[in-house]
């Protein structure tokens, strides 16, 4: 998994306890280099504004994605304040306990004159091997590195809205504007151009490959060759094009004239090329920010029932939900698409997700401003002959909330939902505040 580049620079004035503020900036990296960063330290004590100015600016040249200001003693607060401004950069301010250093004190004055001037940054105090400091630092040093990676990226729509999905729709400059991410549109033809293009060789591979991974196939070879022959195109494209993740709307065209998107969107994801179904670009921004945070799959989803009264929730989808989200791949069947779904047909995964602690997630609007609902669960397993209740086929999940159902219906946006396996509620709560999006928990 991707590590935050994180910049570390201590600083202090001439005056002070010089001698505390070098040991703090010992014992806090000593403490950094220990945990999942990339640490680049700045090995001397920062005693001026325009040092710190300079320091940071050469930081933000050379790629940090955060810097931990520790404030080794009382400082000034432009110190801090100016260099922030200049680099624009999230960043930490970092007190330790020490009495005789007054370093909360410090840090307390930077931290209020940040804000005054609303300035990002997070504060955090307390000892630098405390679980807590550490944590926190961890957790907005990923947000940051999110970010970083969000503002440096392209997605791509594919095709376009469909089936009257209004909350799958966004506006690509707003887009750019808050997540700093280039959105381009391809049409759904080249993809359909390029499958016919790929060679016979490399499909009937990955078909002896599927057929040889999975507990079974059982669609016909016509279906499965041109999943595959979809499966590259895409992929091609995506690597071709410089694109980190995207939408493809697959209904009603594709599905009724060649094949569904199931299996080249599951392999895609399994992959780390998060894809969403139905062209739902605030699914694939939200599933890019789950695997950017865990790098792992993230489930794309409907939201098919919820139990009030125990919490459970069911989330359902025709067949695009990454196969590594199950138990084995073994438990995974490829079964024929529904004939309602598109005259064409398609491949879709039969499985229940397999159990573990998870975190949900779902980018939304309100009035045109963007929030982003997040809830926590435990993932369980249930027997294929519950599925005949929703869809047979079709993969499932099953997920008893941590929080209040009905919070979690009030601040239900849309018929998609997104999960990924571990908890990553801090970081998303954190990038909620580096975006200046509002996070509602529930």
């Amino acid at each position: 998994m991707q590590k935050p580049k994180v910049g570390l620079i201590t600083l202090s004035l001439a005056r002070e306890r010089t001698d505390l503020a070098k040991k703090a900036h010992q014992e806090l990296l000593k403490a950094l280099k220990e945990q999942p960063l990339e640490v680049t330290p700045y090995n001397e004590l920062v005693l001026t504004m325009e040092d710190s100015v300079r320091v940071s600016e050469d930081m933000a040249h050379d790629h940090i994605q955060c810097i931990i200001y520790n404030i080794g003693s009382w400082v000034y607060a432009p110190m801090v304040v100016s260099a922030v401004q200049a680099t624009g950069l999230p960043s930490i301010v970092y007190g330790y306990r020490s009495p005789a250093a007054f370093s909360l004190v410090g840090a307390a004055i930077t931290h209020g004159s940040l804000d005054e001037l609303n300035l990002l940054h997070r504060f955090v105090y307390g000892e630098p091997d405390s679980p807590d400091v550490l944590s926190a630092i961890k957790s907005y040093c990923r947000a940051a590195m999110t970010f970083d990676s969000l503002s440096r990226t392209k997605a791509v729509v594919i095709g376009g809205k469909t089936m009257g999905m209004v909350t799958s729709a966004v506006d690509f400059s707003q887009m750019k504007d808050i997540f700093g991410t280039e959105i381009e549109h391809v049409d759904m033809l080249r993809l359909y151009l390029d499958a016919q293009k790929v060679p016979m060789k490399k499909v009937k591979a990955k078909m002896a490959w599927a057929k040889k991974t999975y507990g079974s196939v059982n669609v016909s070879n016509e279906i499965l060759e041109k999943s595959v022959r979809l499966y590259f195109a895409m992929k091609d494209m995506m690597e071709t094009d410089g694109y980190a993740f995207g939408g493809f709307k697959c209904q009603p065209e594709f599905i009724d004239n060649y094949v569904s998107g199931c299996m080249p969107i599951s392999w895609l994801i399994n992959e780390g090329i998060m894809m969403s179904c139905e062209a739902d670009m605030n699914a694939a921004f939200t599933m890019r920010i789950l695997n950017l945070l865990c790098g792992q799959p993230v489930l794309f989803a409907d939201v098919n029932d919820l139990d009030m009264n125990t919490g459970i929730l069911r989330l359902v989808n025709c067949g695009t939900i990454a196969t590594d989200m199950a138990t084995s791949s073994k438990d995974v069947e490829w079964n024929p698409q529904y004939e309602y779904m598109g005259k064409a047909g398609g491949a879709c995964p039969t499985f229940s997700c397999k159990e573990g602690l998870v975190t949900l997630a779902r980018l939304a609007r309100v009035g045109g401003e963007y929030v982003m609902q997040i809830a926590k669960g435990t993932v369980f397993v249930q027997d294929k002959e519950i599925f005949k209740e929703a869809r047979d086929r079709w993969p499932h999940a099953f997920v008893t909330l941590e929080g209040d159902p009905d919070l979690f219906l009030q601040h239900l946006r849309s018929n998609h939902m997104h999960m990924v396996y571990g908890d990553v509620m801090d970081e998303l709560f954190d990038l909620c505040e580096i975006l200046q999006i509002e996070p509602i928990y529930t």
